[in-house]
């Protein structure tokens, strides 16, 4: 509890008058003895000290009554755990956080949720006192102030908001928070308080992050945060979760499935209607019944234009998120996949050597004729602008690549290449262990398994992966059948296990480094380490991992983003310093494009997606690729956390300087939560009481003393 007014305590002495003026005014009564009057002693002595008790408890009312008042003339309030009060008349430095994010896109009876969450704003700036200043800022994952600098005047507050609109962006709290600190350093008020306005959605939480936020909120003992959630009311909401391409390489003019799923969070069946569109056209609709809590795929025949890449929308009808109602996508033609094998561990016979078939595999009619067109280099001779230039690694065994050429490894990995690992020699564990894997995973090779006696199966456990997506039954059954004799066990908590040893532990994982990706074989295919190379499952699995990672749409040769995101390219040949450069938006806005000539190969940059929809790079004038952007998956989660567990997951259970504002007026709870709850009335009510009861107690002492 503490005292808007606190200097009326010294009033407390009042409560002194009662004490004196009960001892002043006490009657001293002389004893004269009276002898008949013996008999009678005994009662008397009874009724004075009843007498006394009840001038006693008329002395504490009197108290009672006298504190209370002037308790209530102090104006207490109960803050409920909140350690400061700003003395009057020095005013707060506020800063306003509004959430437009996607999920604010939500649609109610009373508009989208951003809107509703602009008048929680403009009504706590118009609650603020005039000493106040203000700041606002709207954040998404990052945060973006409306004004400079603190303002006195509420107005410009009001202007700056009133002209937001809405983002695409995802959430993430961690960064714009520590964002806002920053900014209230530039406050002049020693007082300051942050004011985040949102749904309060869940979102991933850096832990580390979050007890460095902590931490500063801790140690900036005179910034407070409120929270103040807005919501709609509960509604089903459908999803275009995700566009698929096959992960088989494409040609211009094939007909090929794009898969399409689409997911609803309602606990009964509901009914949705797809739509697939093609260059602005509808190719394809279907009537779908999505499960309780579930998701449905289906697909889409296409076939694939001859002169650019396909491109296009996934969408249903929309319902009150209308967000993620649609899905762009691009399909890009793949042309023959750059592929750069590198040869490791010399062998002493040729059957020994992993590269022979993995060679036949990727090249299987000889003469550079297939999918893949193969660049096979030594690994410790590796030629680092080749590199830059393959869409894929394959590797078996690498051994001493040396610093520069492991870093340049790393460093196309973390750039959104991509590296297919065999490692099956015994003599690899301990550079593997020490040099290699420690650069991209926390993932280690196990004992090495080798000899007659050691055979393994393998069993596939990830059968939905693009990967394996389309083998048969009994394609899946005859690669379960091959055995191996040489390899390591893989640990499957450092990765995601693709095929895995039928006695235990991984044999394939996929690993994420950085924007790229990393599929680690816990054997090599030659003739000495079981019969896998000469099972009818060899080529396709190669080349389908291969394959996938080609087709992977990650950032180096990605053609899907989030909203927020670089837009980025490979550059054509024929483009020059001198090329008109433009990047063409959903609506036509026109942005420059930079072109990076020292990247291998060389990009065209662009600006950040601002929007959903498709992006069309052009090259003095002429359309040269595009790219989709949509809002993040993220987004369409709708879950939420009420202000309570909002505090623990991003400051902490004992967060004392985090707090609510409750209530369906903002004004009120922003008094509410800044002075605590009134007590004053509570207190005028108990010196009433107080009063009535010595009035009687009084006149009650009065009718016994005069008799």
């Amino acid at each position: 509890m503490q005292f808007l007014h606190p200097a009326f305590l010294f009033a407390l002495a009042a409560a002194s008058i009662p004490i004196l003026l009960h001892f002043l005014h006490r009657r001293r009564l002389d004893r004269i003895p009276f002898a008949p009057m013996r008999f009678l002693l005994p009662t008397q002595e009874r009724q004075s000290q009843r007498l006394n008790f009840r001038r006693l408890l008329l002395l504490l009312l009197r108290i009672g009554a006298i504190v209370c008042i002037v308790l209530a003339l102090a104006r207490p309030t109960l803050t409920g755990g909140l350690n400061w009060l700003a003395p009057e008349g020095t005013g707060v430095s506020v800063l306003l956080l509004v959430d437009d994010s996607a999920s604010m896109r939500a649609q109610g009876s009373e508009g989208i949720l951003f809107e509703k969450a602009k008048k929680e704003a403009a009504g706590i700036a118009r609650g603020l006192s005039g000493k106040d200043e203000l700041c606002i800022a709207t954040f998404s994952d990052v945060m973006h102030p409306l004004l400079e600098d603190f303002v006195s005047d509420p107005s410009l507050v009001l202007a700056a908001l009133n002209d937001r609109q809405c983002g695409w962006r995802r959430t993430d709290y961690i960064p714009v928070l520590q964002s806002a600190f920053d900014l209230l350093d530039r406050a002049s008020k020693p007082h300051r308080e942050i004011h985040l306005i949102g749904d309060l959605q869940r979102t991933g939480i850096d832990s580390v992050a979050a007890a460095v936020l902590s931490k500063r909120l801790t140690d900036e003992e005179n910034v407070h945060v409120f929270l103040r959630r807005v919501e709609v009311e509960p509604f089903v909401n459908r999803q275009v979760e995700r566009v698929s391409r096959p992960p088989s390489l494409l040609r211009p003019g094939e007909t090929t499935n794009l898969v399409v799923d689409v997911r609803q969070d309602g606990d009964r069946s509901l009914a949705a209607q797809l739509f697939l569109e093609v260059d602005t056209l509808k190719v394809g609709e279907t009537e779908l019944e999505l499960p309780p809590f579930g998701r449905l795929r289906h697909s889409f025949p296409v076939t694939l234009p001859t002169e650019r890449d396909l491109s296009g929308v996934a969408r249903l009808r929309p319902d009150r998120f209308p967000v993620d109602d649609q899905r762009y996508f691009v399909v890009e033609m793949s042309g023959r996949v750059q592929v750069l094998v590198l040869r490791g561990l010399p062998q002493s016979e040729p059957r020994r050597d992993p590269l022979l078939f993995l060679e036949a595999a990727l090249d299987p009619r000889g003469g550079g004729r297939g999918d893949f067109a193969l660049t096979v280099e030594e690994a410790v001779r590796m030629d680092v602008g080749v590199l830059q230039k393959s869409r894929v690694v394959v590797s078996a065994d690498p051994y001493e690549l040396g610093a520069a050429r492991l870093a340049a490894l790393s460093t196309y990995l973390r750039g959104g290449g991509t590296l297919l690992l065999f490692l099956g020699d015994p003599r690899e564990r301990a550079y593997a262990n020490e040099k290699l894997l420690p650069q991209w995973t926390t993932a280690r090779l196990g004992p090495f398994r080798g000899g007659r006696e050691s055979f393994e199966h393998l069993e596939l456990v990830a059968s939905g992966h693009p990967a394996f997506a389309g083998f048969s039954r009994e394609e899946i059954e005859t690669l379960q059948e091959v055995k191996l004799r040489d390899f390591y066990h893989l640990p499957e908590e450092a990765s995601t296990t693709l095929l895995r040893f039928g006695g235990g532990g991984a044999a394939v994982s996929e690993i994420e480094v950085g924007e790229g990706r990393l599929i680690l074989c816990g054997f090599h295919p030659s003739a000495t380490s079981g019969n896998l190379p000469y099972s009818p499952m060899f080529l396709p699995l190669v080349q389908r991992l291969t394959g996938y990672l080609a087709t992977a749409a990650w950032s180096r040769f990605g053609r899907g983003v989030e909203v927020g995101q670089l837009l980025t390219v490979a550059a054509p040949g024929r483009v020059s310093a001198a090329s008109l450069l433009q990047l063409r938006g959903p609506g036509g806005k026109l942005w420059p494009v930079e072109l990076d000539a020292q990247s291998l190969p060389p990009r065209l940059r662009g600006a950040r997606a601002s929007e959903p929809g498709l992006f069309t790079f052009l090259v003095d004038g002429q359309e040269w690729a595009r790219v989709a952007a949509n809002v993040p998956r993220s987004e369409s989660l709708r879950k939420f956390n009420d202000p309570k567990e909002f505090k623990e997951a991003v400051f902490g259970r004992q967060a004392k300087a985090v707090r609510a504002l409750q209530g369906e007026e903002v004004e009120k709870a922003l008094v509410t939560a800044r002075r605590g709850r009134p007590l004053h009335r509570w207190f005028l009510l108990l010196a009433g009481l107080f009063l009535i009861a010595e009035s009687l107690l009084g006149r009650r002492i009065s009718a016994l003393g005069e008799k």
